[in-house]
């Protein structure tokens, strides 16, 4: 799979001229930058909001504004006066002793959308429709007989606002418009070619409102809070549209009701609502009508107990004059989102956050100027790094790279201190990509060295293939990436072996072992590698495209295969020893082309496939087999060879199976066929996890052959799945080592 920076290699490298390789490169970037900005895809989505979150506590100045507080029911008051909900009589307590504490607003942050169940005239409804009996209720007075209604005169004249709640694009039926809140006057003022401001607005679907007597007694506010892609809180809404006609939220509404206001002026641009003003008060808006307020970490407003307040404990001063919201903090009722600031944000606090937004002017804001500066700012970049990566040298364009980067940080940073939101993501991103791209660029280009072309392959290659290869007059350095079939083997047990010999005995075998398998290679026009301790490692299809690289490779295992016994006999007449070693065959894509630096360079491959290609060789010990290939090599052989499936399996390090095979000739498997049958019988068995069939199967082939190591290894494997089966059993064995 191509990488996004090998993909601008490969495309640098087959430009003629450098001149004109590295615009067109850095306009790539540039171009792939600007798609992610304009479509930007989840991760790089939450990546922006991220950055947003580091930048939110530079707009935080000072402390908080003393005005907001809340009203907490939290576990000393439901100790005190028992679980929530309360009934309603309680919240009317509540307002009365907050309207004489002589509060100036006071927001609920709950939504009283169902009667009250604890009335005394609620329970005689209850009983008389579900029991048929309608009990006499004596002694309580008939004012106390309705708690919603002892509530709602509570409410009338006080300072308090109620919660409601808007949907959007939930299901359900739409509410009838207009609702029955009383709306506060608005006044739209558009700058000249804006439409207006209203029916720009998002129209909520759905609404959950509070009684129609409480309504009647009281305005409400909506309390919604919006989370991001990633659930963090980092929008509240202002207003909120119903029709033709726009609601103030909690926060909002409870202010205007604090300073007495009557009238909302939405101001509005080409792109929509821009700014909501009342009392004298104004904060910026986005066209959907949210607000960004500054989230401070959760407690940073003064926090009073519903329980002390009722009960009188609180100075007069503490709460006189000052806008409080009631909600509550104690587990299992508290309303909490993720914000910037506090994972466990207390949601009626959001209101609170909302109001600072409002009185200090604290908010961050996303101008309508942004997209076009955002991408303004990528292509500034983006040239900019395009000469620096580009032209510069190492020494220069470093510390200038790191200084163009802590410029746009600070820069983002002093706007965000402004309450300008301008993500420094997309800028850092155009000169990484770039420095990245056009540095490895620079680098490859100066590796190449074409008069050494003969001289580097000539020990790796055929003859004729380096020959070829030296008067094409093509670039085979420069480097792509294409499909090859890759092989390593490797020596069993070489380490416990070379310990037994002295080191010029190592190097003999080693070069007897060498010299065989080298020959096998360039006979079947491979190439070599590099020889890593008693490891060979060698490749088809580069640099010259070789038809049927998948069948040269096969038969160059075979050939070694069968040339181990001539190889051991040669050995045990020397040095009185002889060897097993395996042969690992994938076929896939890789990079192959110079990699090194200007004083040593190796024309080699890499890629995630050469690693497969390495763990299937240490699978012949596990399977007790000569040669061990993938599915990928064995789809490109022709008739000439026949496959033993081996199972199916997830090697070390990849969480992908594969599908692996001992290669044979044709010819070995026409007296086997029966035994194959079998083998492939077993197989299923093992499959579907019918492990009691698998090993009668099995037991019946390692009786036939003792001498095949594969059927015992399965045998053993089932014998044990047998006792202890996994649940989620699919057929693929995971290799516990490399």
């Amino acid at each position: 799979m191509k990488t996004p920076l090998r993909s601008v290699a490969g495309f640098l490298s087959a430009l003629p001229r450098e001149s004109l390789a590295l615009p067109l490169a850095a306009a790539f970037l540039i171009l792939s930058v600007v798609a992610l900005y304009v479509f930007q895809p989840p991760a790089v989505r939450k990546l922006d909001l991220r950055v947003y979150d580091l930048l939110l506590p530079f707009r935080i100045q000072g402390p908080p504004p003393v005005l907001p507080a809340v009203v907490d029911i939290d576990e000393k008051s439901l100790a005190l006066l028992g679980q929530w909900p309360w009934p309603r009589y309680r919240a009317a307590d509540l307002v009365k002793a907050l309207e004489s504490y002589g509060v100036a607003g006071m927001g609920f942050d709950v939504i009283f959308a169902e009667p009250d169940r604890a009335s005394p005239e609620r329970l005689r409804e209850e009983l008389a429709r579900d029991r048929g009996v309608s009990p006499e209720i004596s002694g309580i007075p008939p004012e106390l007989l309705d708690y919603d209604q002892i509530l709602a005169d509570a409410l009338k004249g006080a300072p308090a606002v109620l919660g409601a709640y808007a949907g959007f694009g939930e299901g359900g039926e739409p509410p009838l418009l207009p609702l029955p809140v009383d709306p506060p006057a608005v006044v739209e003022r558009l700058k000249p070619g804006s439409p207006g401001v209203i029916e720009t607005l998002p129209e909520a679907r759905t609404a959950t409102l509070p009684l129609p007597r409480l309504l009647q007694a009281a305005p409400a506010g909506f309390l919604n809070a919006v989370p991001d892609i990633d659930g963090t809180v980092r929008e509240l809404p202002v207003v909120v549209r119903f029709g033709d006609r726009v609601y103030p939220s909690l926060a909002l509404r409870t202010l205007m009701r604090a300073a007495g206001a009557k009238r909302l002026t939405l101001f509005g641009g080409p792109g929509g609502l821009e700014r909501v003003e009342t009392a004298g008060l104004s904060v910026p808006a986005d066209r959907r009508g949210m607000l960004r307020p500054p989230f401070r970490p959760g407690g940073s407003f003064d926090y009073f107990s519903a329980a002390d307040v009722l009960a009188g404990n609180i100075p007069r001063r503490a709460l006189q004059g000052r806008i409080v919201f009631i909600g509550s903090s104690a587990p299992g009722l508290s309303d909490t989102h993720s914000t910037p600031g506090d994972q466990y944000y207390p949601g009626v606090e959001s209101h609170c956050a909302a109001v600072e937004a409002f009185l200090l002017g604290d908010q961050m804001s996303v101008p309508a100027w942004t997209p076009a500066a955002q991408l303004a700012l990528i292509i500034l970049c983006g040239a900019l790094s395009a000469w620096l990566f580009g032209r510069l040298r190492p020494r220069i364009y470093v510390p200038a790279g790191f200084l163009l980067a802590a410029i746009l940080a600070l820069s983002s940073a002093g706007l965000a201190r402004k309450g300008i939101f301008l993500s420094p993501l997309w800028g850092l991103g155009v000169l990484a990509l770039e420095g990245a791209a056009l540095t490895s660029f620079r680098f490859r280009r100066a590796e190449r060295q074409k008069n050494a072309i003969k001289r580097v392959f000539s020990r790796y290659v055929a003859p004729e293939v380096a020959r070829i290869v030296s008067n094409s007059g093509e670039d085979y350095f420069s480097g792509e990436e294409r499909e090859l079939t890759i092989m390593f083997t490797d020596i069993r047990g070489f380490t416990t072996l070379s310990e037994t010999l002295s080191p010029r005995e190592v190097v003999s075998m080693l070069n007897s072992y060498f010299g065989v398998l080298t020959a096998i290679v360039l006979k079947e026009k491979g190439t070599l590698d590099k020889f890593i301790g008693d490891a060979l490692m060698a490749y088809w299809n580069a640099p010259l495209k070789i038809k049927g690289h998948n069948q040269r490779a096969v038969s160059a295992a075979l050939a070694m295969r069968d040339g181990l016994p001539d190889l051991n006999r040669s050995l045990q007449e020397s040095l009185g020893l002889s060897i097993n070693f395996g042969v690992g065959v994938h076929t896939g894509s890789a990079f192959v082309g110079n990699l090194g630096s200007e004083s040593l360079v190796n024309y080699t491959l890499i890629g995630d496939n050469v690693n497969l290609a390495s763990r299937l060789e240490g699978l012949c010990g596990l399977y007790g087999v000569a040669a061990v290939v993938s599915g990928e090599t064995r789809a490109g052989c022709g008739p000439e060879f026949d496959f033993r499936f081996l199972d199916s399996i997830r090697v070390k390090g990849k969480t992908r199976p594969v599908d692996v095979y001992e290669p044979l000739r044709a010819a070995e498997t026409a007296p086997r066929r029966s035994e194959l049958a079998l083998w492939d019988e077993a197989r299923g068995f093992y499959r579907e996890g019918d492990f009691v069939r698998a090993v009668a199967a099995l037991e019946e082939l390692a009786r036939s052959r003792p001498e095949d190591p594969v059927y015992d290894v399965f045998l053993k494997r089932c014998r044990a799945l047998n006792l202890v089966a996994p649940a989620d059993w699919d057929g693929i064995w995971t290799a516990g080592r490399k």
